[in-house]
């Protein structure tokens, strides 16, 4: 018998579902619509913007988004942009 996924399972699979379709709607518009990836960014931010102070409220979306800044700069994804070589000098 196959074992039942626990929560923190379940929510990466959705998380990985999630971002595998962002992804494809995000090639699809940019295609078939001609859209640059900068207008493409601002549109998505633009949305989640709206969404989190709508559901959160503008100061808790404010804060998050900060947040969100803040793991960015400190290399939260370094891993994928190649900066932390960079930033080693390990090119």
């Amino acid at each position: 018998m196959k074992a039942k996924p626990n929560k923190t399972e379940a929510e990466a699979g959705k998380r990985a579902l999630c971002d595998q379709m962002l992804y494809g709607s995000a090639k699809l518009i940019m295609a078939d619509v001609g859209v640059s990836l900068p207008m493409l960014l601002d549109r998505m931010l633009t949305f989640a913007a709206v969404q989190a102070s709508v559901n959160e409220g503008s100061p808790r979306a404010a804060a998050r988004f900060r947040q969100l800044a803040d793991r960015i700069e400190a290399g939260a994804l370094h891993s994928l942009t190649g900066e932390c070589h960079e930033a080693k000098g390990l090119q």
